[in-house]
């Protein structure tokens, strides 16, 4: 009989710690995956979570369900997750709102985003657009800065929540303390109506809520919050081209985990998202929605994640937001 020596057991025992890991990558996924979108469906990021899971679950062997638990802003989808096993099985469909913003302006949030939640792969980018109407005669933010100082007080902002808010705040701020008014809406289709009538005349919101009012000439877009300018509209200038520079504004839609999710099983998840985002159909899919597709790994998503809670977190310290 072989004798094995000390040696050699200690040896082989690392071997099988070793593989442990492999082996349990290699069984992922065993059973169905669950996306949580933490908003209505039919919306932007619902409609990407879908188009993203549609796609996903051939290539994973599984089944991907997608489960839309709306409420509180996000928060109600996103504590789910972030209070779910992190083990791959239940997922997030991620937004600004949820994993970087909430945590500034909410008191008694029931989850840490920066503490529970981490990044599996971004899907795409959605630039926000400054936008007035066309009977307020101005085409260029300086011209809408102008008016501001020369009214203070005189022109009205519109926001259908914190983000499309934050985002204006910025604006004043680097503009120099503008004096606006707001406005507050339950949504954005009743907060488009009064901009489009001239009872409002500023918002700074997501860009495919407004294309066809660009379009048709009704209202006009002044700058997009993106570093670089936006494919939809090459004609108009970026916020740092306008004169405002490190004005950053963008929404994304991007899957999230339970913080604590294996690296390898997000890495397995990232690398079959970033496939299918960066096919011809779905590039094509998104870019109808207004949006631009991303991908990468989560090590990229957790590194935009820590710098969109930074940019947030500045914002509302600079506008003197308390939380709810």
């Amino acid at each position: 009989m072989t004798r094995i020596t000390r040696r050699q057991a200690i040896g082989f025992s690392a071997t099988i710690g070793l593989a442990r890991p492999a082996l349990a990558q290699n069984a992922y996924p065993s059973r169905a995956i669950r996306v949580i979108v933490p908003f209505a469906p039919g919306g932007t990021t619902d409609l990407m979570t879908r188009l993203v899971a549609d796609n996903l679950g051939a290539p994973l062997g599984q089944q991907v369900v997608v489960e839309n638990r709306a409420g509180a802003f996000g928060v109600i989808g996103a504590d789910a997750v972030a209070k779910a096993a992190p083990d791959g099985y239940t997922l997030l469909a991620g937004s600004p709102g949820p994993m970087a913003v909430n945590g500034h302006v909410y008191r008694n949030l029931p989850y840490d985003p920066a503490r529970d939640l981490c990044g599996v792969c971004m899907v795409a980018n959605i630039p926000y657009v400054m936008a007035v109407p066309a009977s307020l005669g101005i085409t260029t933010v300086q011209q809408f800065i102008e008016r501001a100082r020369a009214r203070p007080g005189s022109l009205n902002f519109a926001t259908s929540g914190m983000a499309s808010r934050l985002t204006v705040e910025m604006f004043r701020a680097m503009a120099g303390g503008l004096e606006l008014e707001m406005v507050q809406y339950r949504g954005g289709a009743p907060a488009r109506t009064d901009l489009l009538a001239g009872r409002i005349q500023l918002v700074i919101e997501q860009v495919p809520s407004f294309l066809e009012d660009f379009r048709a000439g009704s209202l006009v877009p002044l700058a997009v919050g993106t570093k670089q300018r936006f494919s939809l509209l090459p004609n108009v200038p970026t916020m740092e081209e306008a004169g405002l520079p490190g004005y950053e504004a963008n929404a994304w839609m991007g899957y999230g985990a339970p913080a604590g999710t294996p690296i390898e099983i997000r890495r397995r998840l990232a690398t079959e998202i970033d496939r299918i985002v960066k096919t011809p159909a779905v590039q094509e899919r998104l870019a109808s929605w207004g949006s631009d597709p991303l991908g990468g790994t989560p090590e990229d998503m957790d590194r935009m994640l820590a710098e969109d809670r930074a940019r947030w977190g500045r914002v509302v310290q600079m506008a003197g937001i308390e939380k709810e």
